[in-house]
């Protein structure tokens, strides 16, 4: 299976922070008059609390996976990075660590971000690498299918930030 960061796939992954913030506007524009004062003090907190860790995830993990595309296969990942090909046997693999959301997989996703997690690849020598859910939104599926022998773990965090 090949895994990269496509326009759709990141779509999928702001289309809660989308919806949230349509019904939002939505309410500050039907149900209250056109107070200035009183509409910014309703966005300050909206974009503190929604928006901008939103971004803030989703900018970080861009930048950790930018231009990278994986080949997962069963036992195999394929690092790709340019012409730049590094392939990481199960052998070569100590670790498969998810740090996710409490809220992942839940019927209630209570935060806009609550379907960020990545996956930390721990190799034998000590290096690392990661895989972001900017790829897939079943990365955790997909890894626990093709890596039955290596250990996995999975840690349950506020924030899931790399």
């Amino acid at each position: 299976m090949t895994l990269r960061i496509s326009f759709l796939n990141q779509l999928k992954m702001l289309s809660d922070l989308i919806f949230i913030t349509f019904v939002y506007f939505f309410m500050i524009y039907y149900f209250l008059s056109f107070d200035i004062k009183l509409i910014v003090y309703l966005l300050i907190p909206y974009f503190l609390m929604f928006i901008f860790p939103v971004l803030w995830l989703h900018f970080n993990y861009l930048n950790q996976t930018k231009d990278v595309v994986y080949e997962i296969s069963k036992n195999v990942i394929l690092k790709k990075r340019g012409i730049e090909i590094l392939k990481y046997n199960n052998s070569d693999i100590s670790e498969i660590t998810f740090r996710l959301n409490g809220s992942k997989d839940t019927s209630n996703g209570t935060l806009a971000y609550s379907k960020y997690y990545y996956a930390k690849i721990k190799l034998l020598d000590e290096s690392f690498f990661i895989i972001t859910s900017l790829y897939s939104s079943k990365i955790d599926t997909i890894l626990e299918e093709n890596f039955k022998d290596v250990k996995i773990t999975k840690e349950k965090v506020f924030y899931p930030m790399i």
